[in-house]
């Protein structure tokens, strides 16, 4: 928490003999960022490993297999986690051997359901367009005896009847209208088998269905129908068993086919993950980065699984002279509790911090949790939000993350609620601990204003932490510094004083405009100094300076823009805070409207069906609609008016070994 976990660059040098048996250990441990050996010397002396194709590609079949066998038993529910990693080159024959007893003993059970399965609907369809026939009363075995006449069954759109008319004119042809079903007509069409062309293109241009009956009927149709009808409950038998049996083969190899799909899967992955290996004569070579705490049982276990024939070493980041030279990025691993891990969904989507950078998640989210309360404080909205959080977190196991955020952000609706004395909008039910966002309209603004000045100021003081972590003093005098920081907390502070006890004093004013005036001095002539120091640094060295020399003047008045671009960002970012109010109200406002809607369905009397319904709707649409609006404008107030006075961002997010190589899958 506050910074990344603490990373060493690991070497392993293994002979090729136990290179499965590292692979496997690497999976157990799947926190190792692995560097590409492309990216080393190594790698551009052409010392690459290449990956192991005959056994990528056995894995990548058998992926195949599991997944239609896992599709075809409809196995569903979570990946189970596997105990240890698979060795690829062994597993390889046991996952294969357990997939084929897997697949003769469903096999036949699969076909049989299919087959039975297509032929019960192919029935039933049947049946459907024959009952369109019905009406009639045709005799198939009358029109298959018809030596001259073609016949054809379909349906017609009936504004197309006349056209099609007109298109047979020249041809002797009948349509028999057999019935009419919203403006579609089922026909029979006759015609000459000699003009038999003629009658399927007209009947093709004028959106003829043809009803596709197969050839062989016998009999009229109501026999027909009650034939297949008949045939329906022995198809349907036959479903259901092989249905039953396909139950009982998911509920015995549900389980262990998702079991061997995920371990083929972290194999193909660690069998990929060898393109980024080098390789030397016979020996394996690898490096990537490591948390601190787990250095020590990779080592032992690698060293165990290769009696001791392996090198493992490693490297401090500050020990490496192109992560101090800023030529290679230390990959950023997050260090949160659980509750606090989920908003690191949130850091990421603004960028990753680099490793020299205060990490803000911890801020983020007590942050955002206390905002999002603010606007959205309702205990019924927040016990819905809630209950939401955790159908998601129980049950949809991709977005769990975002479960944990809704049931925080439910707590804090809640909170605020009682402190509110709001309850679905009814402010009657329990009484308010601090304030109603309607009666209190100008103490809530300056309580939002308050906190805008706080979290703007938490932001300057991480920026302050950063830039010395960086070593780059030469910010401290610029606006997102020291000296910018110092006259935002004066004109902060002369603000606070005029609210809590009156105009300032002549003296205070006085002072103000003394320091305002120097600290905005101080911010204009730092760039044009620091260019000039820097410049004759260069001389000095004897180095020529690039590009043309720039005009003190026009250093002046960009410095100048610069520091008064700062100020109104300042007061901007300040003022933007306001929306917290103005979101809360709107909250409370749409309650007011929807109570009217309500009034007006039941003229008044604040009861019966009507009400209640339009009660419940409009809470529903308060929940989902002012829900979205308000996470959109937190997430706003966190990225532009937070993150922006101190986030620089830049860094390499941590892949571990399995995550990074999924991507490339």
């Amino acid at each position: 928490m506050f910074r990344p976990v603490k990373l060493f660059r690991v070497t392993i040098q293994v002979p090729d003999k136990y290179m499965s048996q590292v692979l496997g250990i690497l999976g157990d441990f799947k926190l190792l960022h692995l560097i590409n050996i492309n990216e080393t010397p190594l790698g551009k002396l052409g010392y690459v490993a290449g990956v192991q194709a005959d056994l990528l590609k056995r894995y990548e079949k058998v992926l195949e297999r599991i997944t239609r066998l896992v599709r075809e038993l409809e196995v569903s529910g979570p990946v189970p986690s596997l105990k240890m990693a698979p060795r690829p080159d062994r597993d390889i024959y046991l996952i294969d051997q357990r997939l084929s007893d897997m697949e003769d003993q469903v096999s036949s059970t699969l076909i049989q359901g299919r087959k039975a399965e297509k032929e019960l609907s192919e029935k039933r369809e049947l049946i459907s367009r024959l009952e369109l026939l019905e009406p009639a009363d045709i005799d198939f075995t009358r029109l298959s005896s018809l030596r001259f006449v073609h016949c054809t069954f379909g349906i017609l759109p009936a504004e197309n009847l006349d056209r099609l008319e007109e298109s047979l004119a020249d041809i002797h042809h009948s349509l028999v209208k057999i019935s009419e079903q919203k403006n579609r007509l089922v026909m029979a069409a006759f015609c000459l088998k000699s003009d038999r062309e003629v009658l399927e293109r007209a009947l093709r241009s004028a959106f003829f269905q043809d009803l596709e009956l197969p050839a062989g009927l016998k009999g009229p149709v109501g026999d027909v129908i009650k034939e297949l009808r008949e045939e329906l409950p022995a198809l349907e038998e036959k479903a259901r068993a092989a249905q039953e049996a396909k139950e009982r083969y998911r509920q015995k190899f549900g389980q262990e086919l998702l079991l061997l799909r995920e371990q083929a899967y972290v194999a193909q992955i660690l069998l990929r993950a060898q393109a980024k290996f080098g390789k030397i004569d016979n020996t394996y070579l690898l490096t990537g980065w490591l948390p601190v705490k787990l250095y020590d049982r990779l080592r032992d276990r690698i060293m165990k699984a290769t009696n001791g024939q392996a090198i493992v070493d490693r490297l401090d980041p500050e020990d490496i002279r192109e992560v101090r030279e800023g030529i290679i990025k230390i990959p950023i691993l997050f260090n949160n509790p659980l509750l606090i891990r989920p908003f690191e969904r949130l850091t990421s989507l603004y960028g990753t911090p680099s490793y020299e950078e205060v990490e803000p998640t911890v801020f983020l989210a007590i942050s955002f949790v206390l905002l999002f309360g603010m606007m959205f404080g309702d205990v019924g909205h927040g016990l819905v939000l809630f209950l939401a959080g955790l159908y998601v977190f129980r049950r949809i196991y991709k977005y769990m993350d975002y479960g944990i955020i809704l049931m925080e952000c439910g707590v804090s609706s809640a909170l605020f609620g009682v402190m509110y004395g709001s309850v679905f909008g009814l402010e009657d039910v329990i009484p308010a601990l601090w304030l109603h966002p309607m009666k209190d309209i100008n103490r809530f603004m300056m309580v939002s204003a308050a906190i805008g000045v706080g979290m703007i100021s938490l932001g300057l003081i991480l920026n302050l932490i950063n830039i010395f972590k960086r070593r780059r003093y030469s910010e401290l005098l610029t606006s997102g510094g020291l000296v910018g920081a110092l006259l935002y907390w004066l004109l902060a502070g002369l603000a606070i004083r005029y609210v809590l006890s009156g105009p300032p004093l002549p003296i205070e004013i006085t002072v103000a405009e003394a320091v305002s005036a120097v600290l905005i001095f101080i911010m204009i002539v730092e760039r044009p100094i620091t260019t000039l120091v820097r410049q004759r640094k260069k001389r000095a060295s004897g180095a020529k300076p690039k590009g043309p020399k720039p005009a003190l003047g026009t250093m002046i008045l960009e410095s100048t823009i610069e520091a008064l671009d700062g100020l109104l960002r300042f007061l901007a970012n300040t003022v933007s805070f306001v929306r917290v109010a103005a979101f809360a109200l709107t909250h409370a406002a749409l309650f007011v409207g929807v109570f009217s809607i309500a009034d007006m369905v039941s003229h008044g009397s604040a009861s019966g069906f009507p009400y209640y319904l339009t009660l419940v709707i409009g809470n529903i649409v308060i929940i989902a609609l002012e829900g979205m609006v308000v996470s959109i404008q937190t997430i706003r107030l966190e990225y532009y008016e937070f993150f922006s006075k101190f986030f620089r961002g830049g860094g390499e997010p941590f892949q571990p070994i399995v995550d990074q190589e999924t991507k490339e899958v």
